[in-house]
């Protein structure tokens, strides 16, 4: 190991920090933990070079710091109660008039580096603000540590990280892991811990406000002053369709399940408030299950607007019309629900129509009979329609597809599978098709449903082809020959049961196939209803291996444990199937080699195969299968 060559004293008569400690602790380290009572972005005008370094190379620092706030600001955070929100609103009001100071005091390509920094994650900032018996005192201590694999090296001493701290007479003392001042090393690693982790109770802690975060990134230049590593620009699909519907107003961002769909439209939310252009943000999907974990991102974010709820059991839309401004309303999607919204918005004074953000998750569900009965022409005259979907497109519903076209916008961002798979986003993953035949009760029965059909058409009576597709899928889905092909395959493979949600279309298919499960699981249960909602939050703990389920966990829940898919459901349709899969897809920081794998039923029969659904689909889903991670990703 090629170590950096640091005296074990160094002081600021003698020695330069910077280019003795600093630089090459930064051009060795991978991570920096620093815990400093006082940082400008000064302190980045000496460490420069040793930061951009850092920054290429992938390096991630960790800042402990005290605000620069006033003794009536100290002491109204110290004396807030933490639940009820003010303290942050406090400090956060304190940081942004601190963002002015840094503005006008500080080099404009410091400042940018500093807050490009800020915005790729590279620093991440912590106030600290002492409380209990050190209420009347500061946070003032001085440590920081290096880090590379299993090797730190820690210092501690007197010195600021600002300019005037290194114009000072200031020391430092130094230890290293692997210079036999192990326990100094391990000593200054759990204290930086345990402040960063809230556990010192003379310590509040507060994280660094999303207002002071995006005022500081408005102080950014176009271009990046450091190159970063291959790989880490990842994300950078979320800032390209913020700045997209920014500039349409109006659209649908297609993004792939788990590449940020929620974080994006936050950061759009983020971006219209503090630029003022909107004054309210109306949030509406369908299912609990997605209310509920919008609810919780909301909460967490947004700890200084006004959170209204209307769905399940909350009936908060009055209160919402009451105190609209500096809102948000998570609203459960119902066409009445928006209708009637919509009227109270007509009636009330007041520039709704351009002051209104309307965020449609799982848009597709939006284009429904009902909307396009109910809302046609309604919504197109709002300024701001923000549509996510990881697949918009109504497949067999022109009608449908118009309405959202018409009243939330076109496709204005697409990010596929193919493409989070490809930049390591998603994981990869095998397929297996199992084929299987239909009985001869399953294929007379189809006939039947054709020989109905062409009766009605012949005699004038109005038929929909796309009604008799469904009829003849549901054949298919229900096909009891799948069930042989299942046990064949589980038996020789039982692993796959592990982790593993199972689709089906019904709940009387779901009964024949526990009589198989029964065999090889015993930690397996259903997920048909609401009120089945703790086997879901059972199996996302572990404590159930197997899910089986019709559709409630095809949207928007986030489970990154799932490795198994099994589909004795599939569609034709790439929406339903994309959802399905999508559970499966997502990493899991707990098993970093992940990789995923998808059962299908693909129907061996040609003829039965009504309109190639089938061997579509497996078509599409083995091309899909043999995506791989990008070298320069891994």
């Amino acid at each position: 190991m090629d170590y950096p060559k640091v005296k074990v004293c160094l002081d600021t008569s003698e020695d330069n920090l910077i280019d003795e400690l600093y630089t090459p602790c930064l051009k060795w380290a991978e991570r920096f933990d620093r815990g400093v009572g006082y940082f400008t972005t000064g302190w980045l005008t000496y460490n420069v070079a040793g930061l951009s370094d850092f920054a290429s190379r992938g390096g991630k620092m960790r800042l402990i710091t005290s605000p620069i706030l006033s003794t009536e600001d100290t002491d109204a955070i110290i004396g807030a109660e933490n639940q009820d929100g003010s303290a942050f609103l406090r400090l956060e009001a304190a940081l942004l008039e601190n963002v002015e100071i840094l503005k006008q005091e500080m080099e404009a390509d410091i400042i940018n580096t500093f807050s490009w920094m800020l915005y790729d994650g590279i620093i991440d900032m912590r106030f600290a603000i002492p409380c209990e018996k050190l209420e009347e005192g500061d946070f003032h201590d001085k440590f920081g540590i290096f880090y590379k694999g299993n090797d730190a090296l820690s210092f501690s001493g007197s010195i600021n990280d600002s300019k005037h701290g290194f114009q000072n007479y200031e020391s430092i003392k130094v230890f290293k892991t692997w210079a036999g001042t192990q326990e100094y090393v391990d000593a200054d690693t759990a204290r930086f811990e345990k402040i960063w982790n809230r556990k010192d109770r003379n310590l509040k802690m507060f994280t660094i406000p999303q207002a002071v975060k995006n005022k500081i990134f408005e102080l950014r230049s176009p271009d990046r002053p450091y190159s970063l590593p291959a790989g880490s620009s990842k994300w950078v699909h979320q800032d390209i369709a913020v700045k997209t519907f920014l500039e349409k107003e109006h659209g649908i961002l297609a993004m792939a399940t788990g590449t940020g769909k929620t974080v994006t439209a936050m950061k759009i939310i983020n971006k219209l408030f503090d630029s003022g252009e909107i004054r309210r943000v109306v949030i509406t999907m369908y299912g609990n299950d997605l209310l509920d974990q919008w609810a919780i991102q909301i909460r967490e974010n947004y700890k200084n607007k006004q959170i209204n709820y209307h769905y399940a059991s909350q009936k908060m839309m009055k209160d919402f019309v009451m105190h609209p401004d500096d809102s948000i309303l998570i609203l459960s999607r119902d066409a009445r629900n928006l209708s009637k919204l919509l009227d109270l918005f007509d009636r009330l004074p007041g520039d709704y129509r351009n002051d209104t953000l309307f965020v449609f998750d799982e848009v597709h569900g939006a284009g429904s009979n009902t909307f396009v009965e109910n809302l046609s022409g309604r919504l197109s005259p709002y300024r701001y329609r923000l549509g996510l979907s990881a697949t918009p497109e109504r497949e067999y519903d022109e009608a449908g597809n118009d309405f959202l076209l018409n009243e939330i916008g076109e496709v204005i961002f697409e990010f596929t599978l193919q493409d989070a798979i490809q930049k390591g986003i998603l994981c990869e993953f095998n397929y297996i098709p199992l084929p299987y035949v239909l009985s001869d009760e399953e294929k007379l029965k189809k006939r039947k449903i054709i020989a109905a059909f062409n009766a009605k058409k012949e005699s004038g009576e109005p038929v929909d082809e796309k009604d008799m597709f469904t009829q003849l899928a549901l054949v298919n889905k229900t096909a009891v020959n799948k069930l042989e092909e299942f046990e064949s395959l589980i038996s020789q493979r039982p692993e796959l049961l592990q982790k593993c949600i199972i689709f089906v279309q019904t709940m009387e298919y779901g009964a024949k196939l526990q009589e198989i499960l029964v065999r090889y699981s015993d930690k397996y249960h259903t997920y048909y209803a609401d009120d089945e909602k703790i086997n879901l939050e059972n199996f996302a703990a572990g404590k159930i291996d197997c899910l089986l389920t019709c559709k409630k966990v095809s949207e928007g829940i986030d489970i990154s444990s799932v490795t198994n898919i099994i589909l004795f459901s599939s569609d034709r349709s790439r929406l339903v199937t994309t959802q399905r899969i999508g559970r499966a897809l997502r990493l899991d920081k707990n098993n970093p080699e992940k990789k995923a794998t998808v059962v299908d039923f693909v129907i061996e029969d040609s003829e039965e195969n009504d309109n190639n659904a089938d061997a579509d689909r497996a078509e599409w889903l083995t091309d899909l299968s043999q995506t791989r991670r990008c070298e320069h990703e891994k």
